[in-house]
């Protein structure tokens, strides 16, 4: 095995730069699928798909991959690289390209992409910084915002809160989506209940379908809600859902 990785972009993405370089590549999906490369051995997520090149192969799979900046661990190169070249740049210009960092978190993996916002967090500004990004990520629907939210749970003040709420019930379509995929991740407020409910109570069915899935991912539970079901039935599971959320 050569690495695994998760989410369309970065599949489609390794399979194309492998594919320029002629190397037979085969993919399965797994749930928790040792690899080892590098220096780590990490485990794989339900859903991750799994990339096999040629033994013979190997070495010459990874190190074009790295040429590309795509890696399947935490290499201490790229991140010096994306530190010194990405990160410490937006944090002294006022003016923030955001375009390369967005990049960076879609195409490597989690343990790369947290260590890079671990660091972030703790410099001065890094916070603001990746709450930022954060937004801009809902915004364009781009992948990694799960692993963000994982980083910023601890940091998610009112002020978060707030701005949380603005986007998720008025924000675009996409930005109001991408925010109810990561709910569920999210530390127990206020605010997540209340944008919940607001996305159970859209007129949108798309937006309740996704927030009933939310529902469900944060709560094993659906109180009976069903996104195409009259509004009175869809108030009264709501109307549960806040009672027994302690937030009614």
């Amino acid at each position: 095995p050569l690495a695994n990785f998760s989410g369309t972009y970065q599949c489609s993405l390794v399979e194309e730069i492998l594919k320029d370089a002629r190397i037979p590549l085969v993919t399965q999906y797994s749930s928790g699928f040792a690899i080892a490369f590098g220096l780590q051995s990490t485990e794989g997520d339900l859903g991750d798909q799994v990339f096999m090149v040629p033994e013979d192969r190997l070495q010459e799979a990874k190190d074009i991959l790295c040429a590309n900046g795509v890696l399947c661990d935490i290499s201490e190169r790229l991140l010096r690289r994306c530190l010194t070249d990405i990160v410490e740049p937006l944090l002294k210009n006022q003016k923030q390209d955001f375009d390369r960092l967005i990049r960076f978190v879609a195409v490597n993996n989690k343990e790369t992409v947290r260590a890079v916002f671990q660091f972030t967090i703790a410099e001065e500004g890094g916070e603001k910084l990746l709450v930022d990004l954060f937004f801009m990520m809902a915004q364009e629907g781009s992948p990694g915002l799960k692993k963000l939210a994982r980083v910023l749970n601890a940091t998610m003040d009112d002020d978060f809160g707030k701005r949380f709420l603005s986007e998720a019930n008025g924000g675009a379509k996409t930005t109001r989506l991408s925010l109810l995929d990561i709910i569920p991740d999210l530390p127990v407020t206020s605010w997540r209940i209340e944008s919940l409910a607001a996305a159970l109570r859209d007129e949108d069915e798309e937006i309740r379908d996704a927030g009933s899935e939310a529902l469900f991912a944060m709560a094993g539970v659906d109180y009976g809600y069903e996104p195409d079901a009259a509004p009175d039935r869809r108030e009264a599971a709501v109307q549960q859902m806040l009672r027994e959320s302690g937030f009614h």
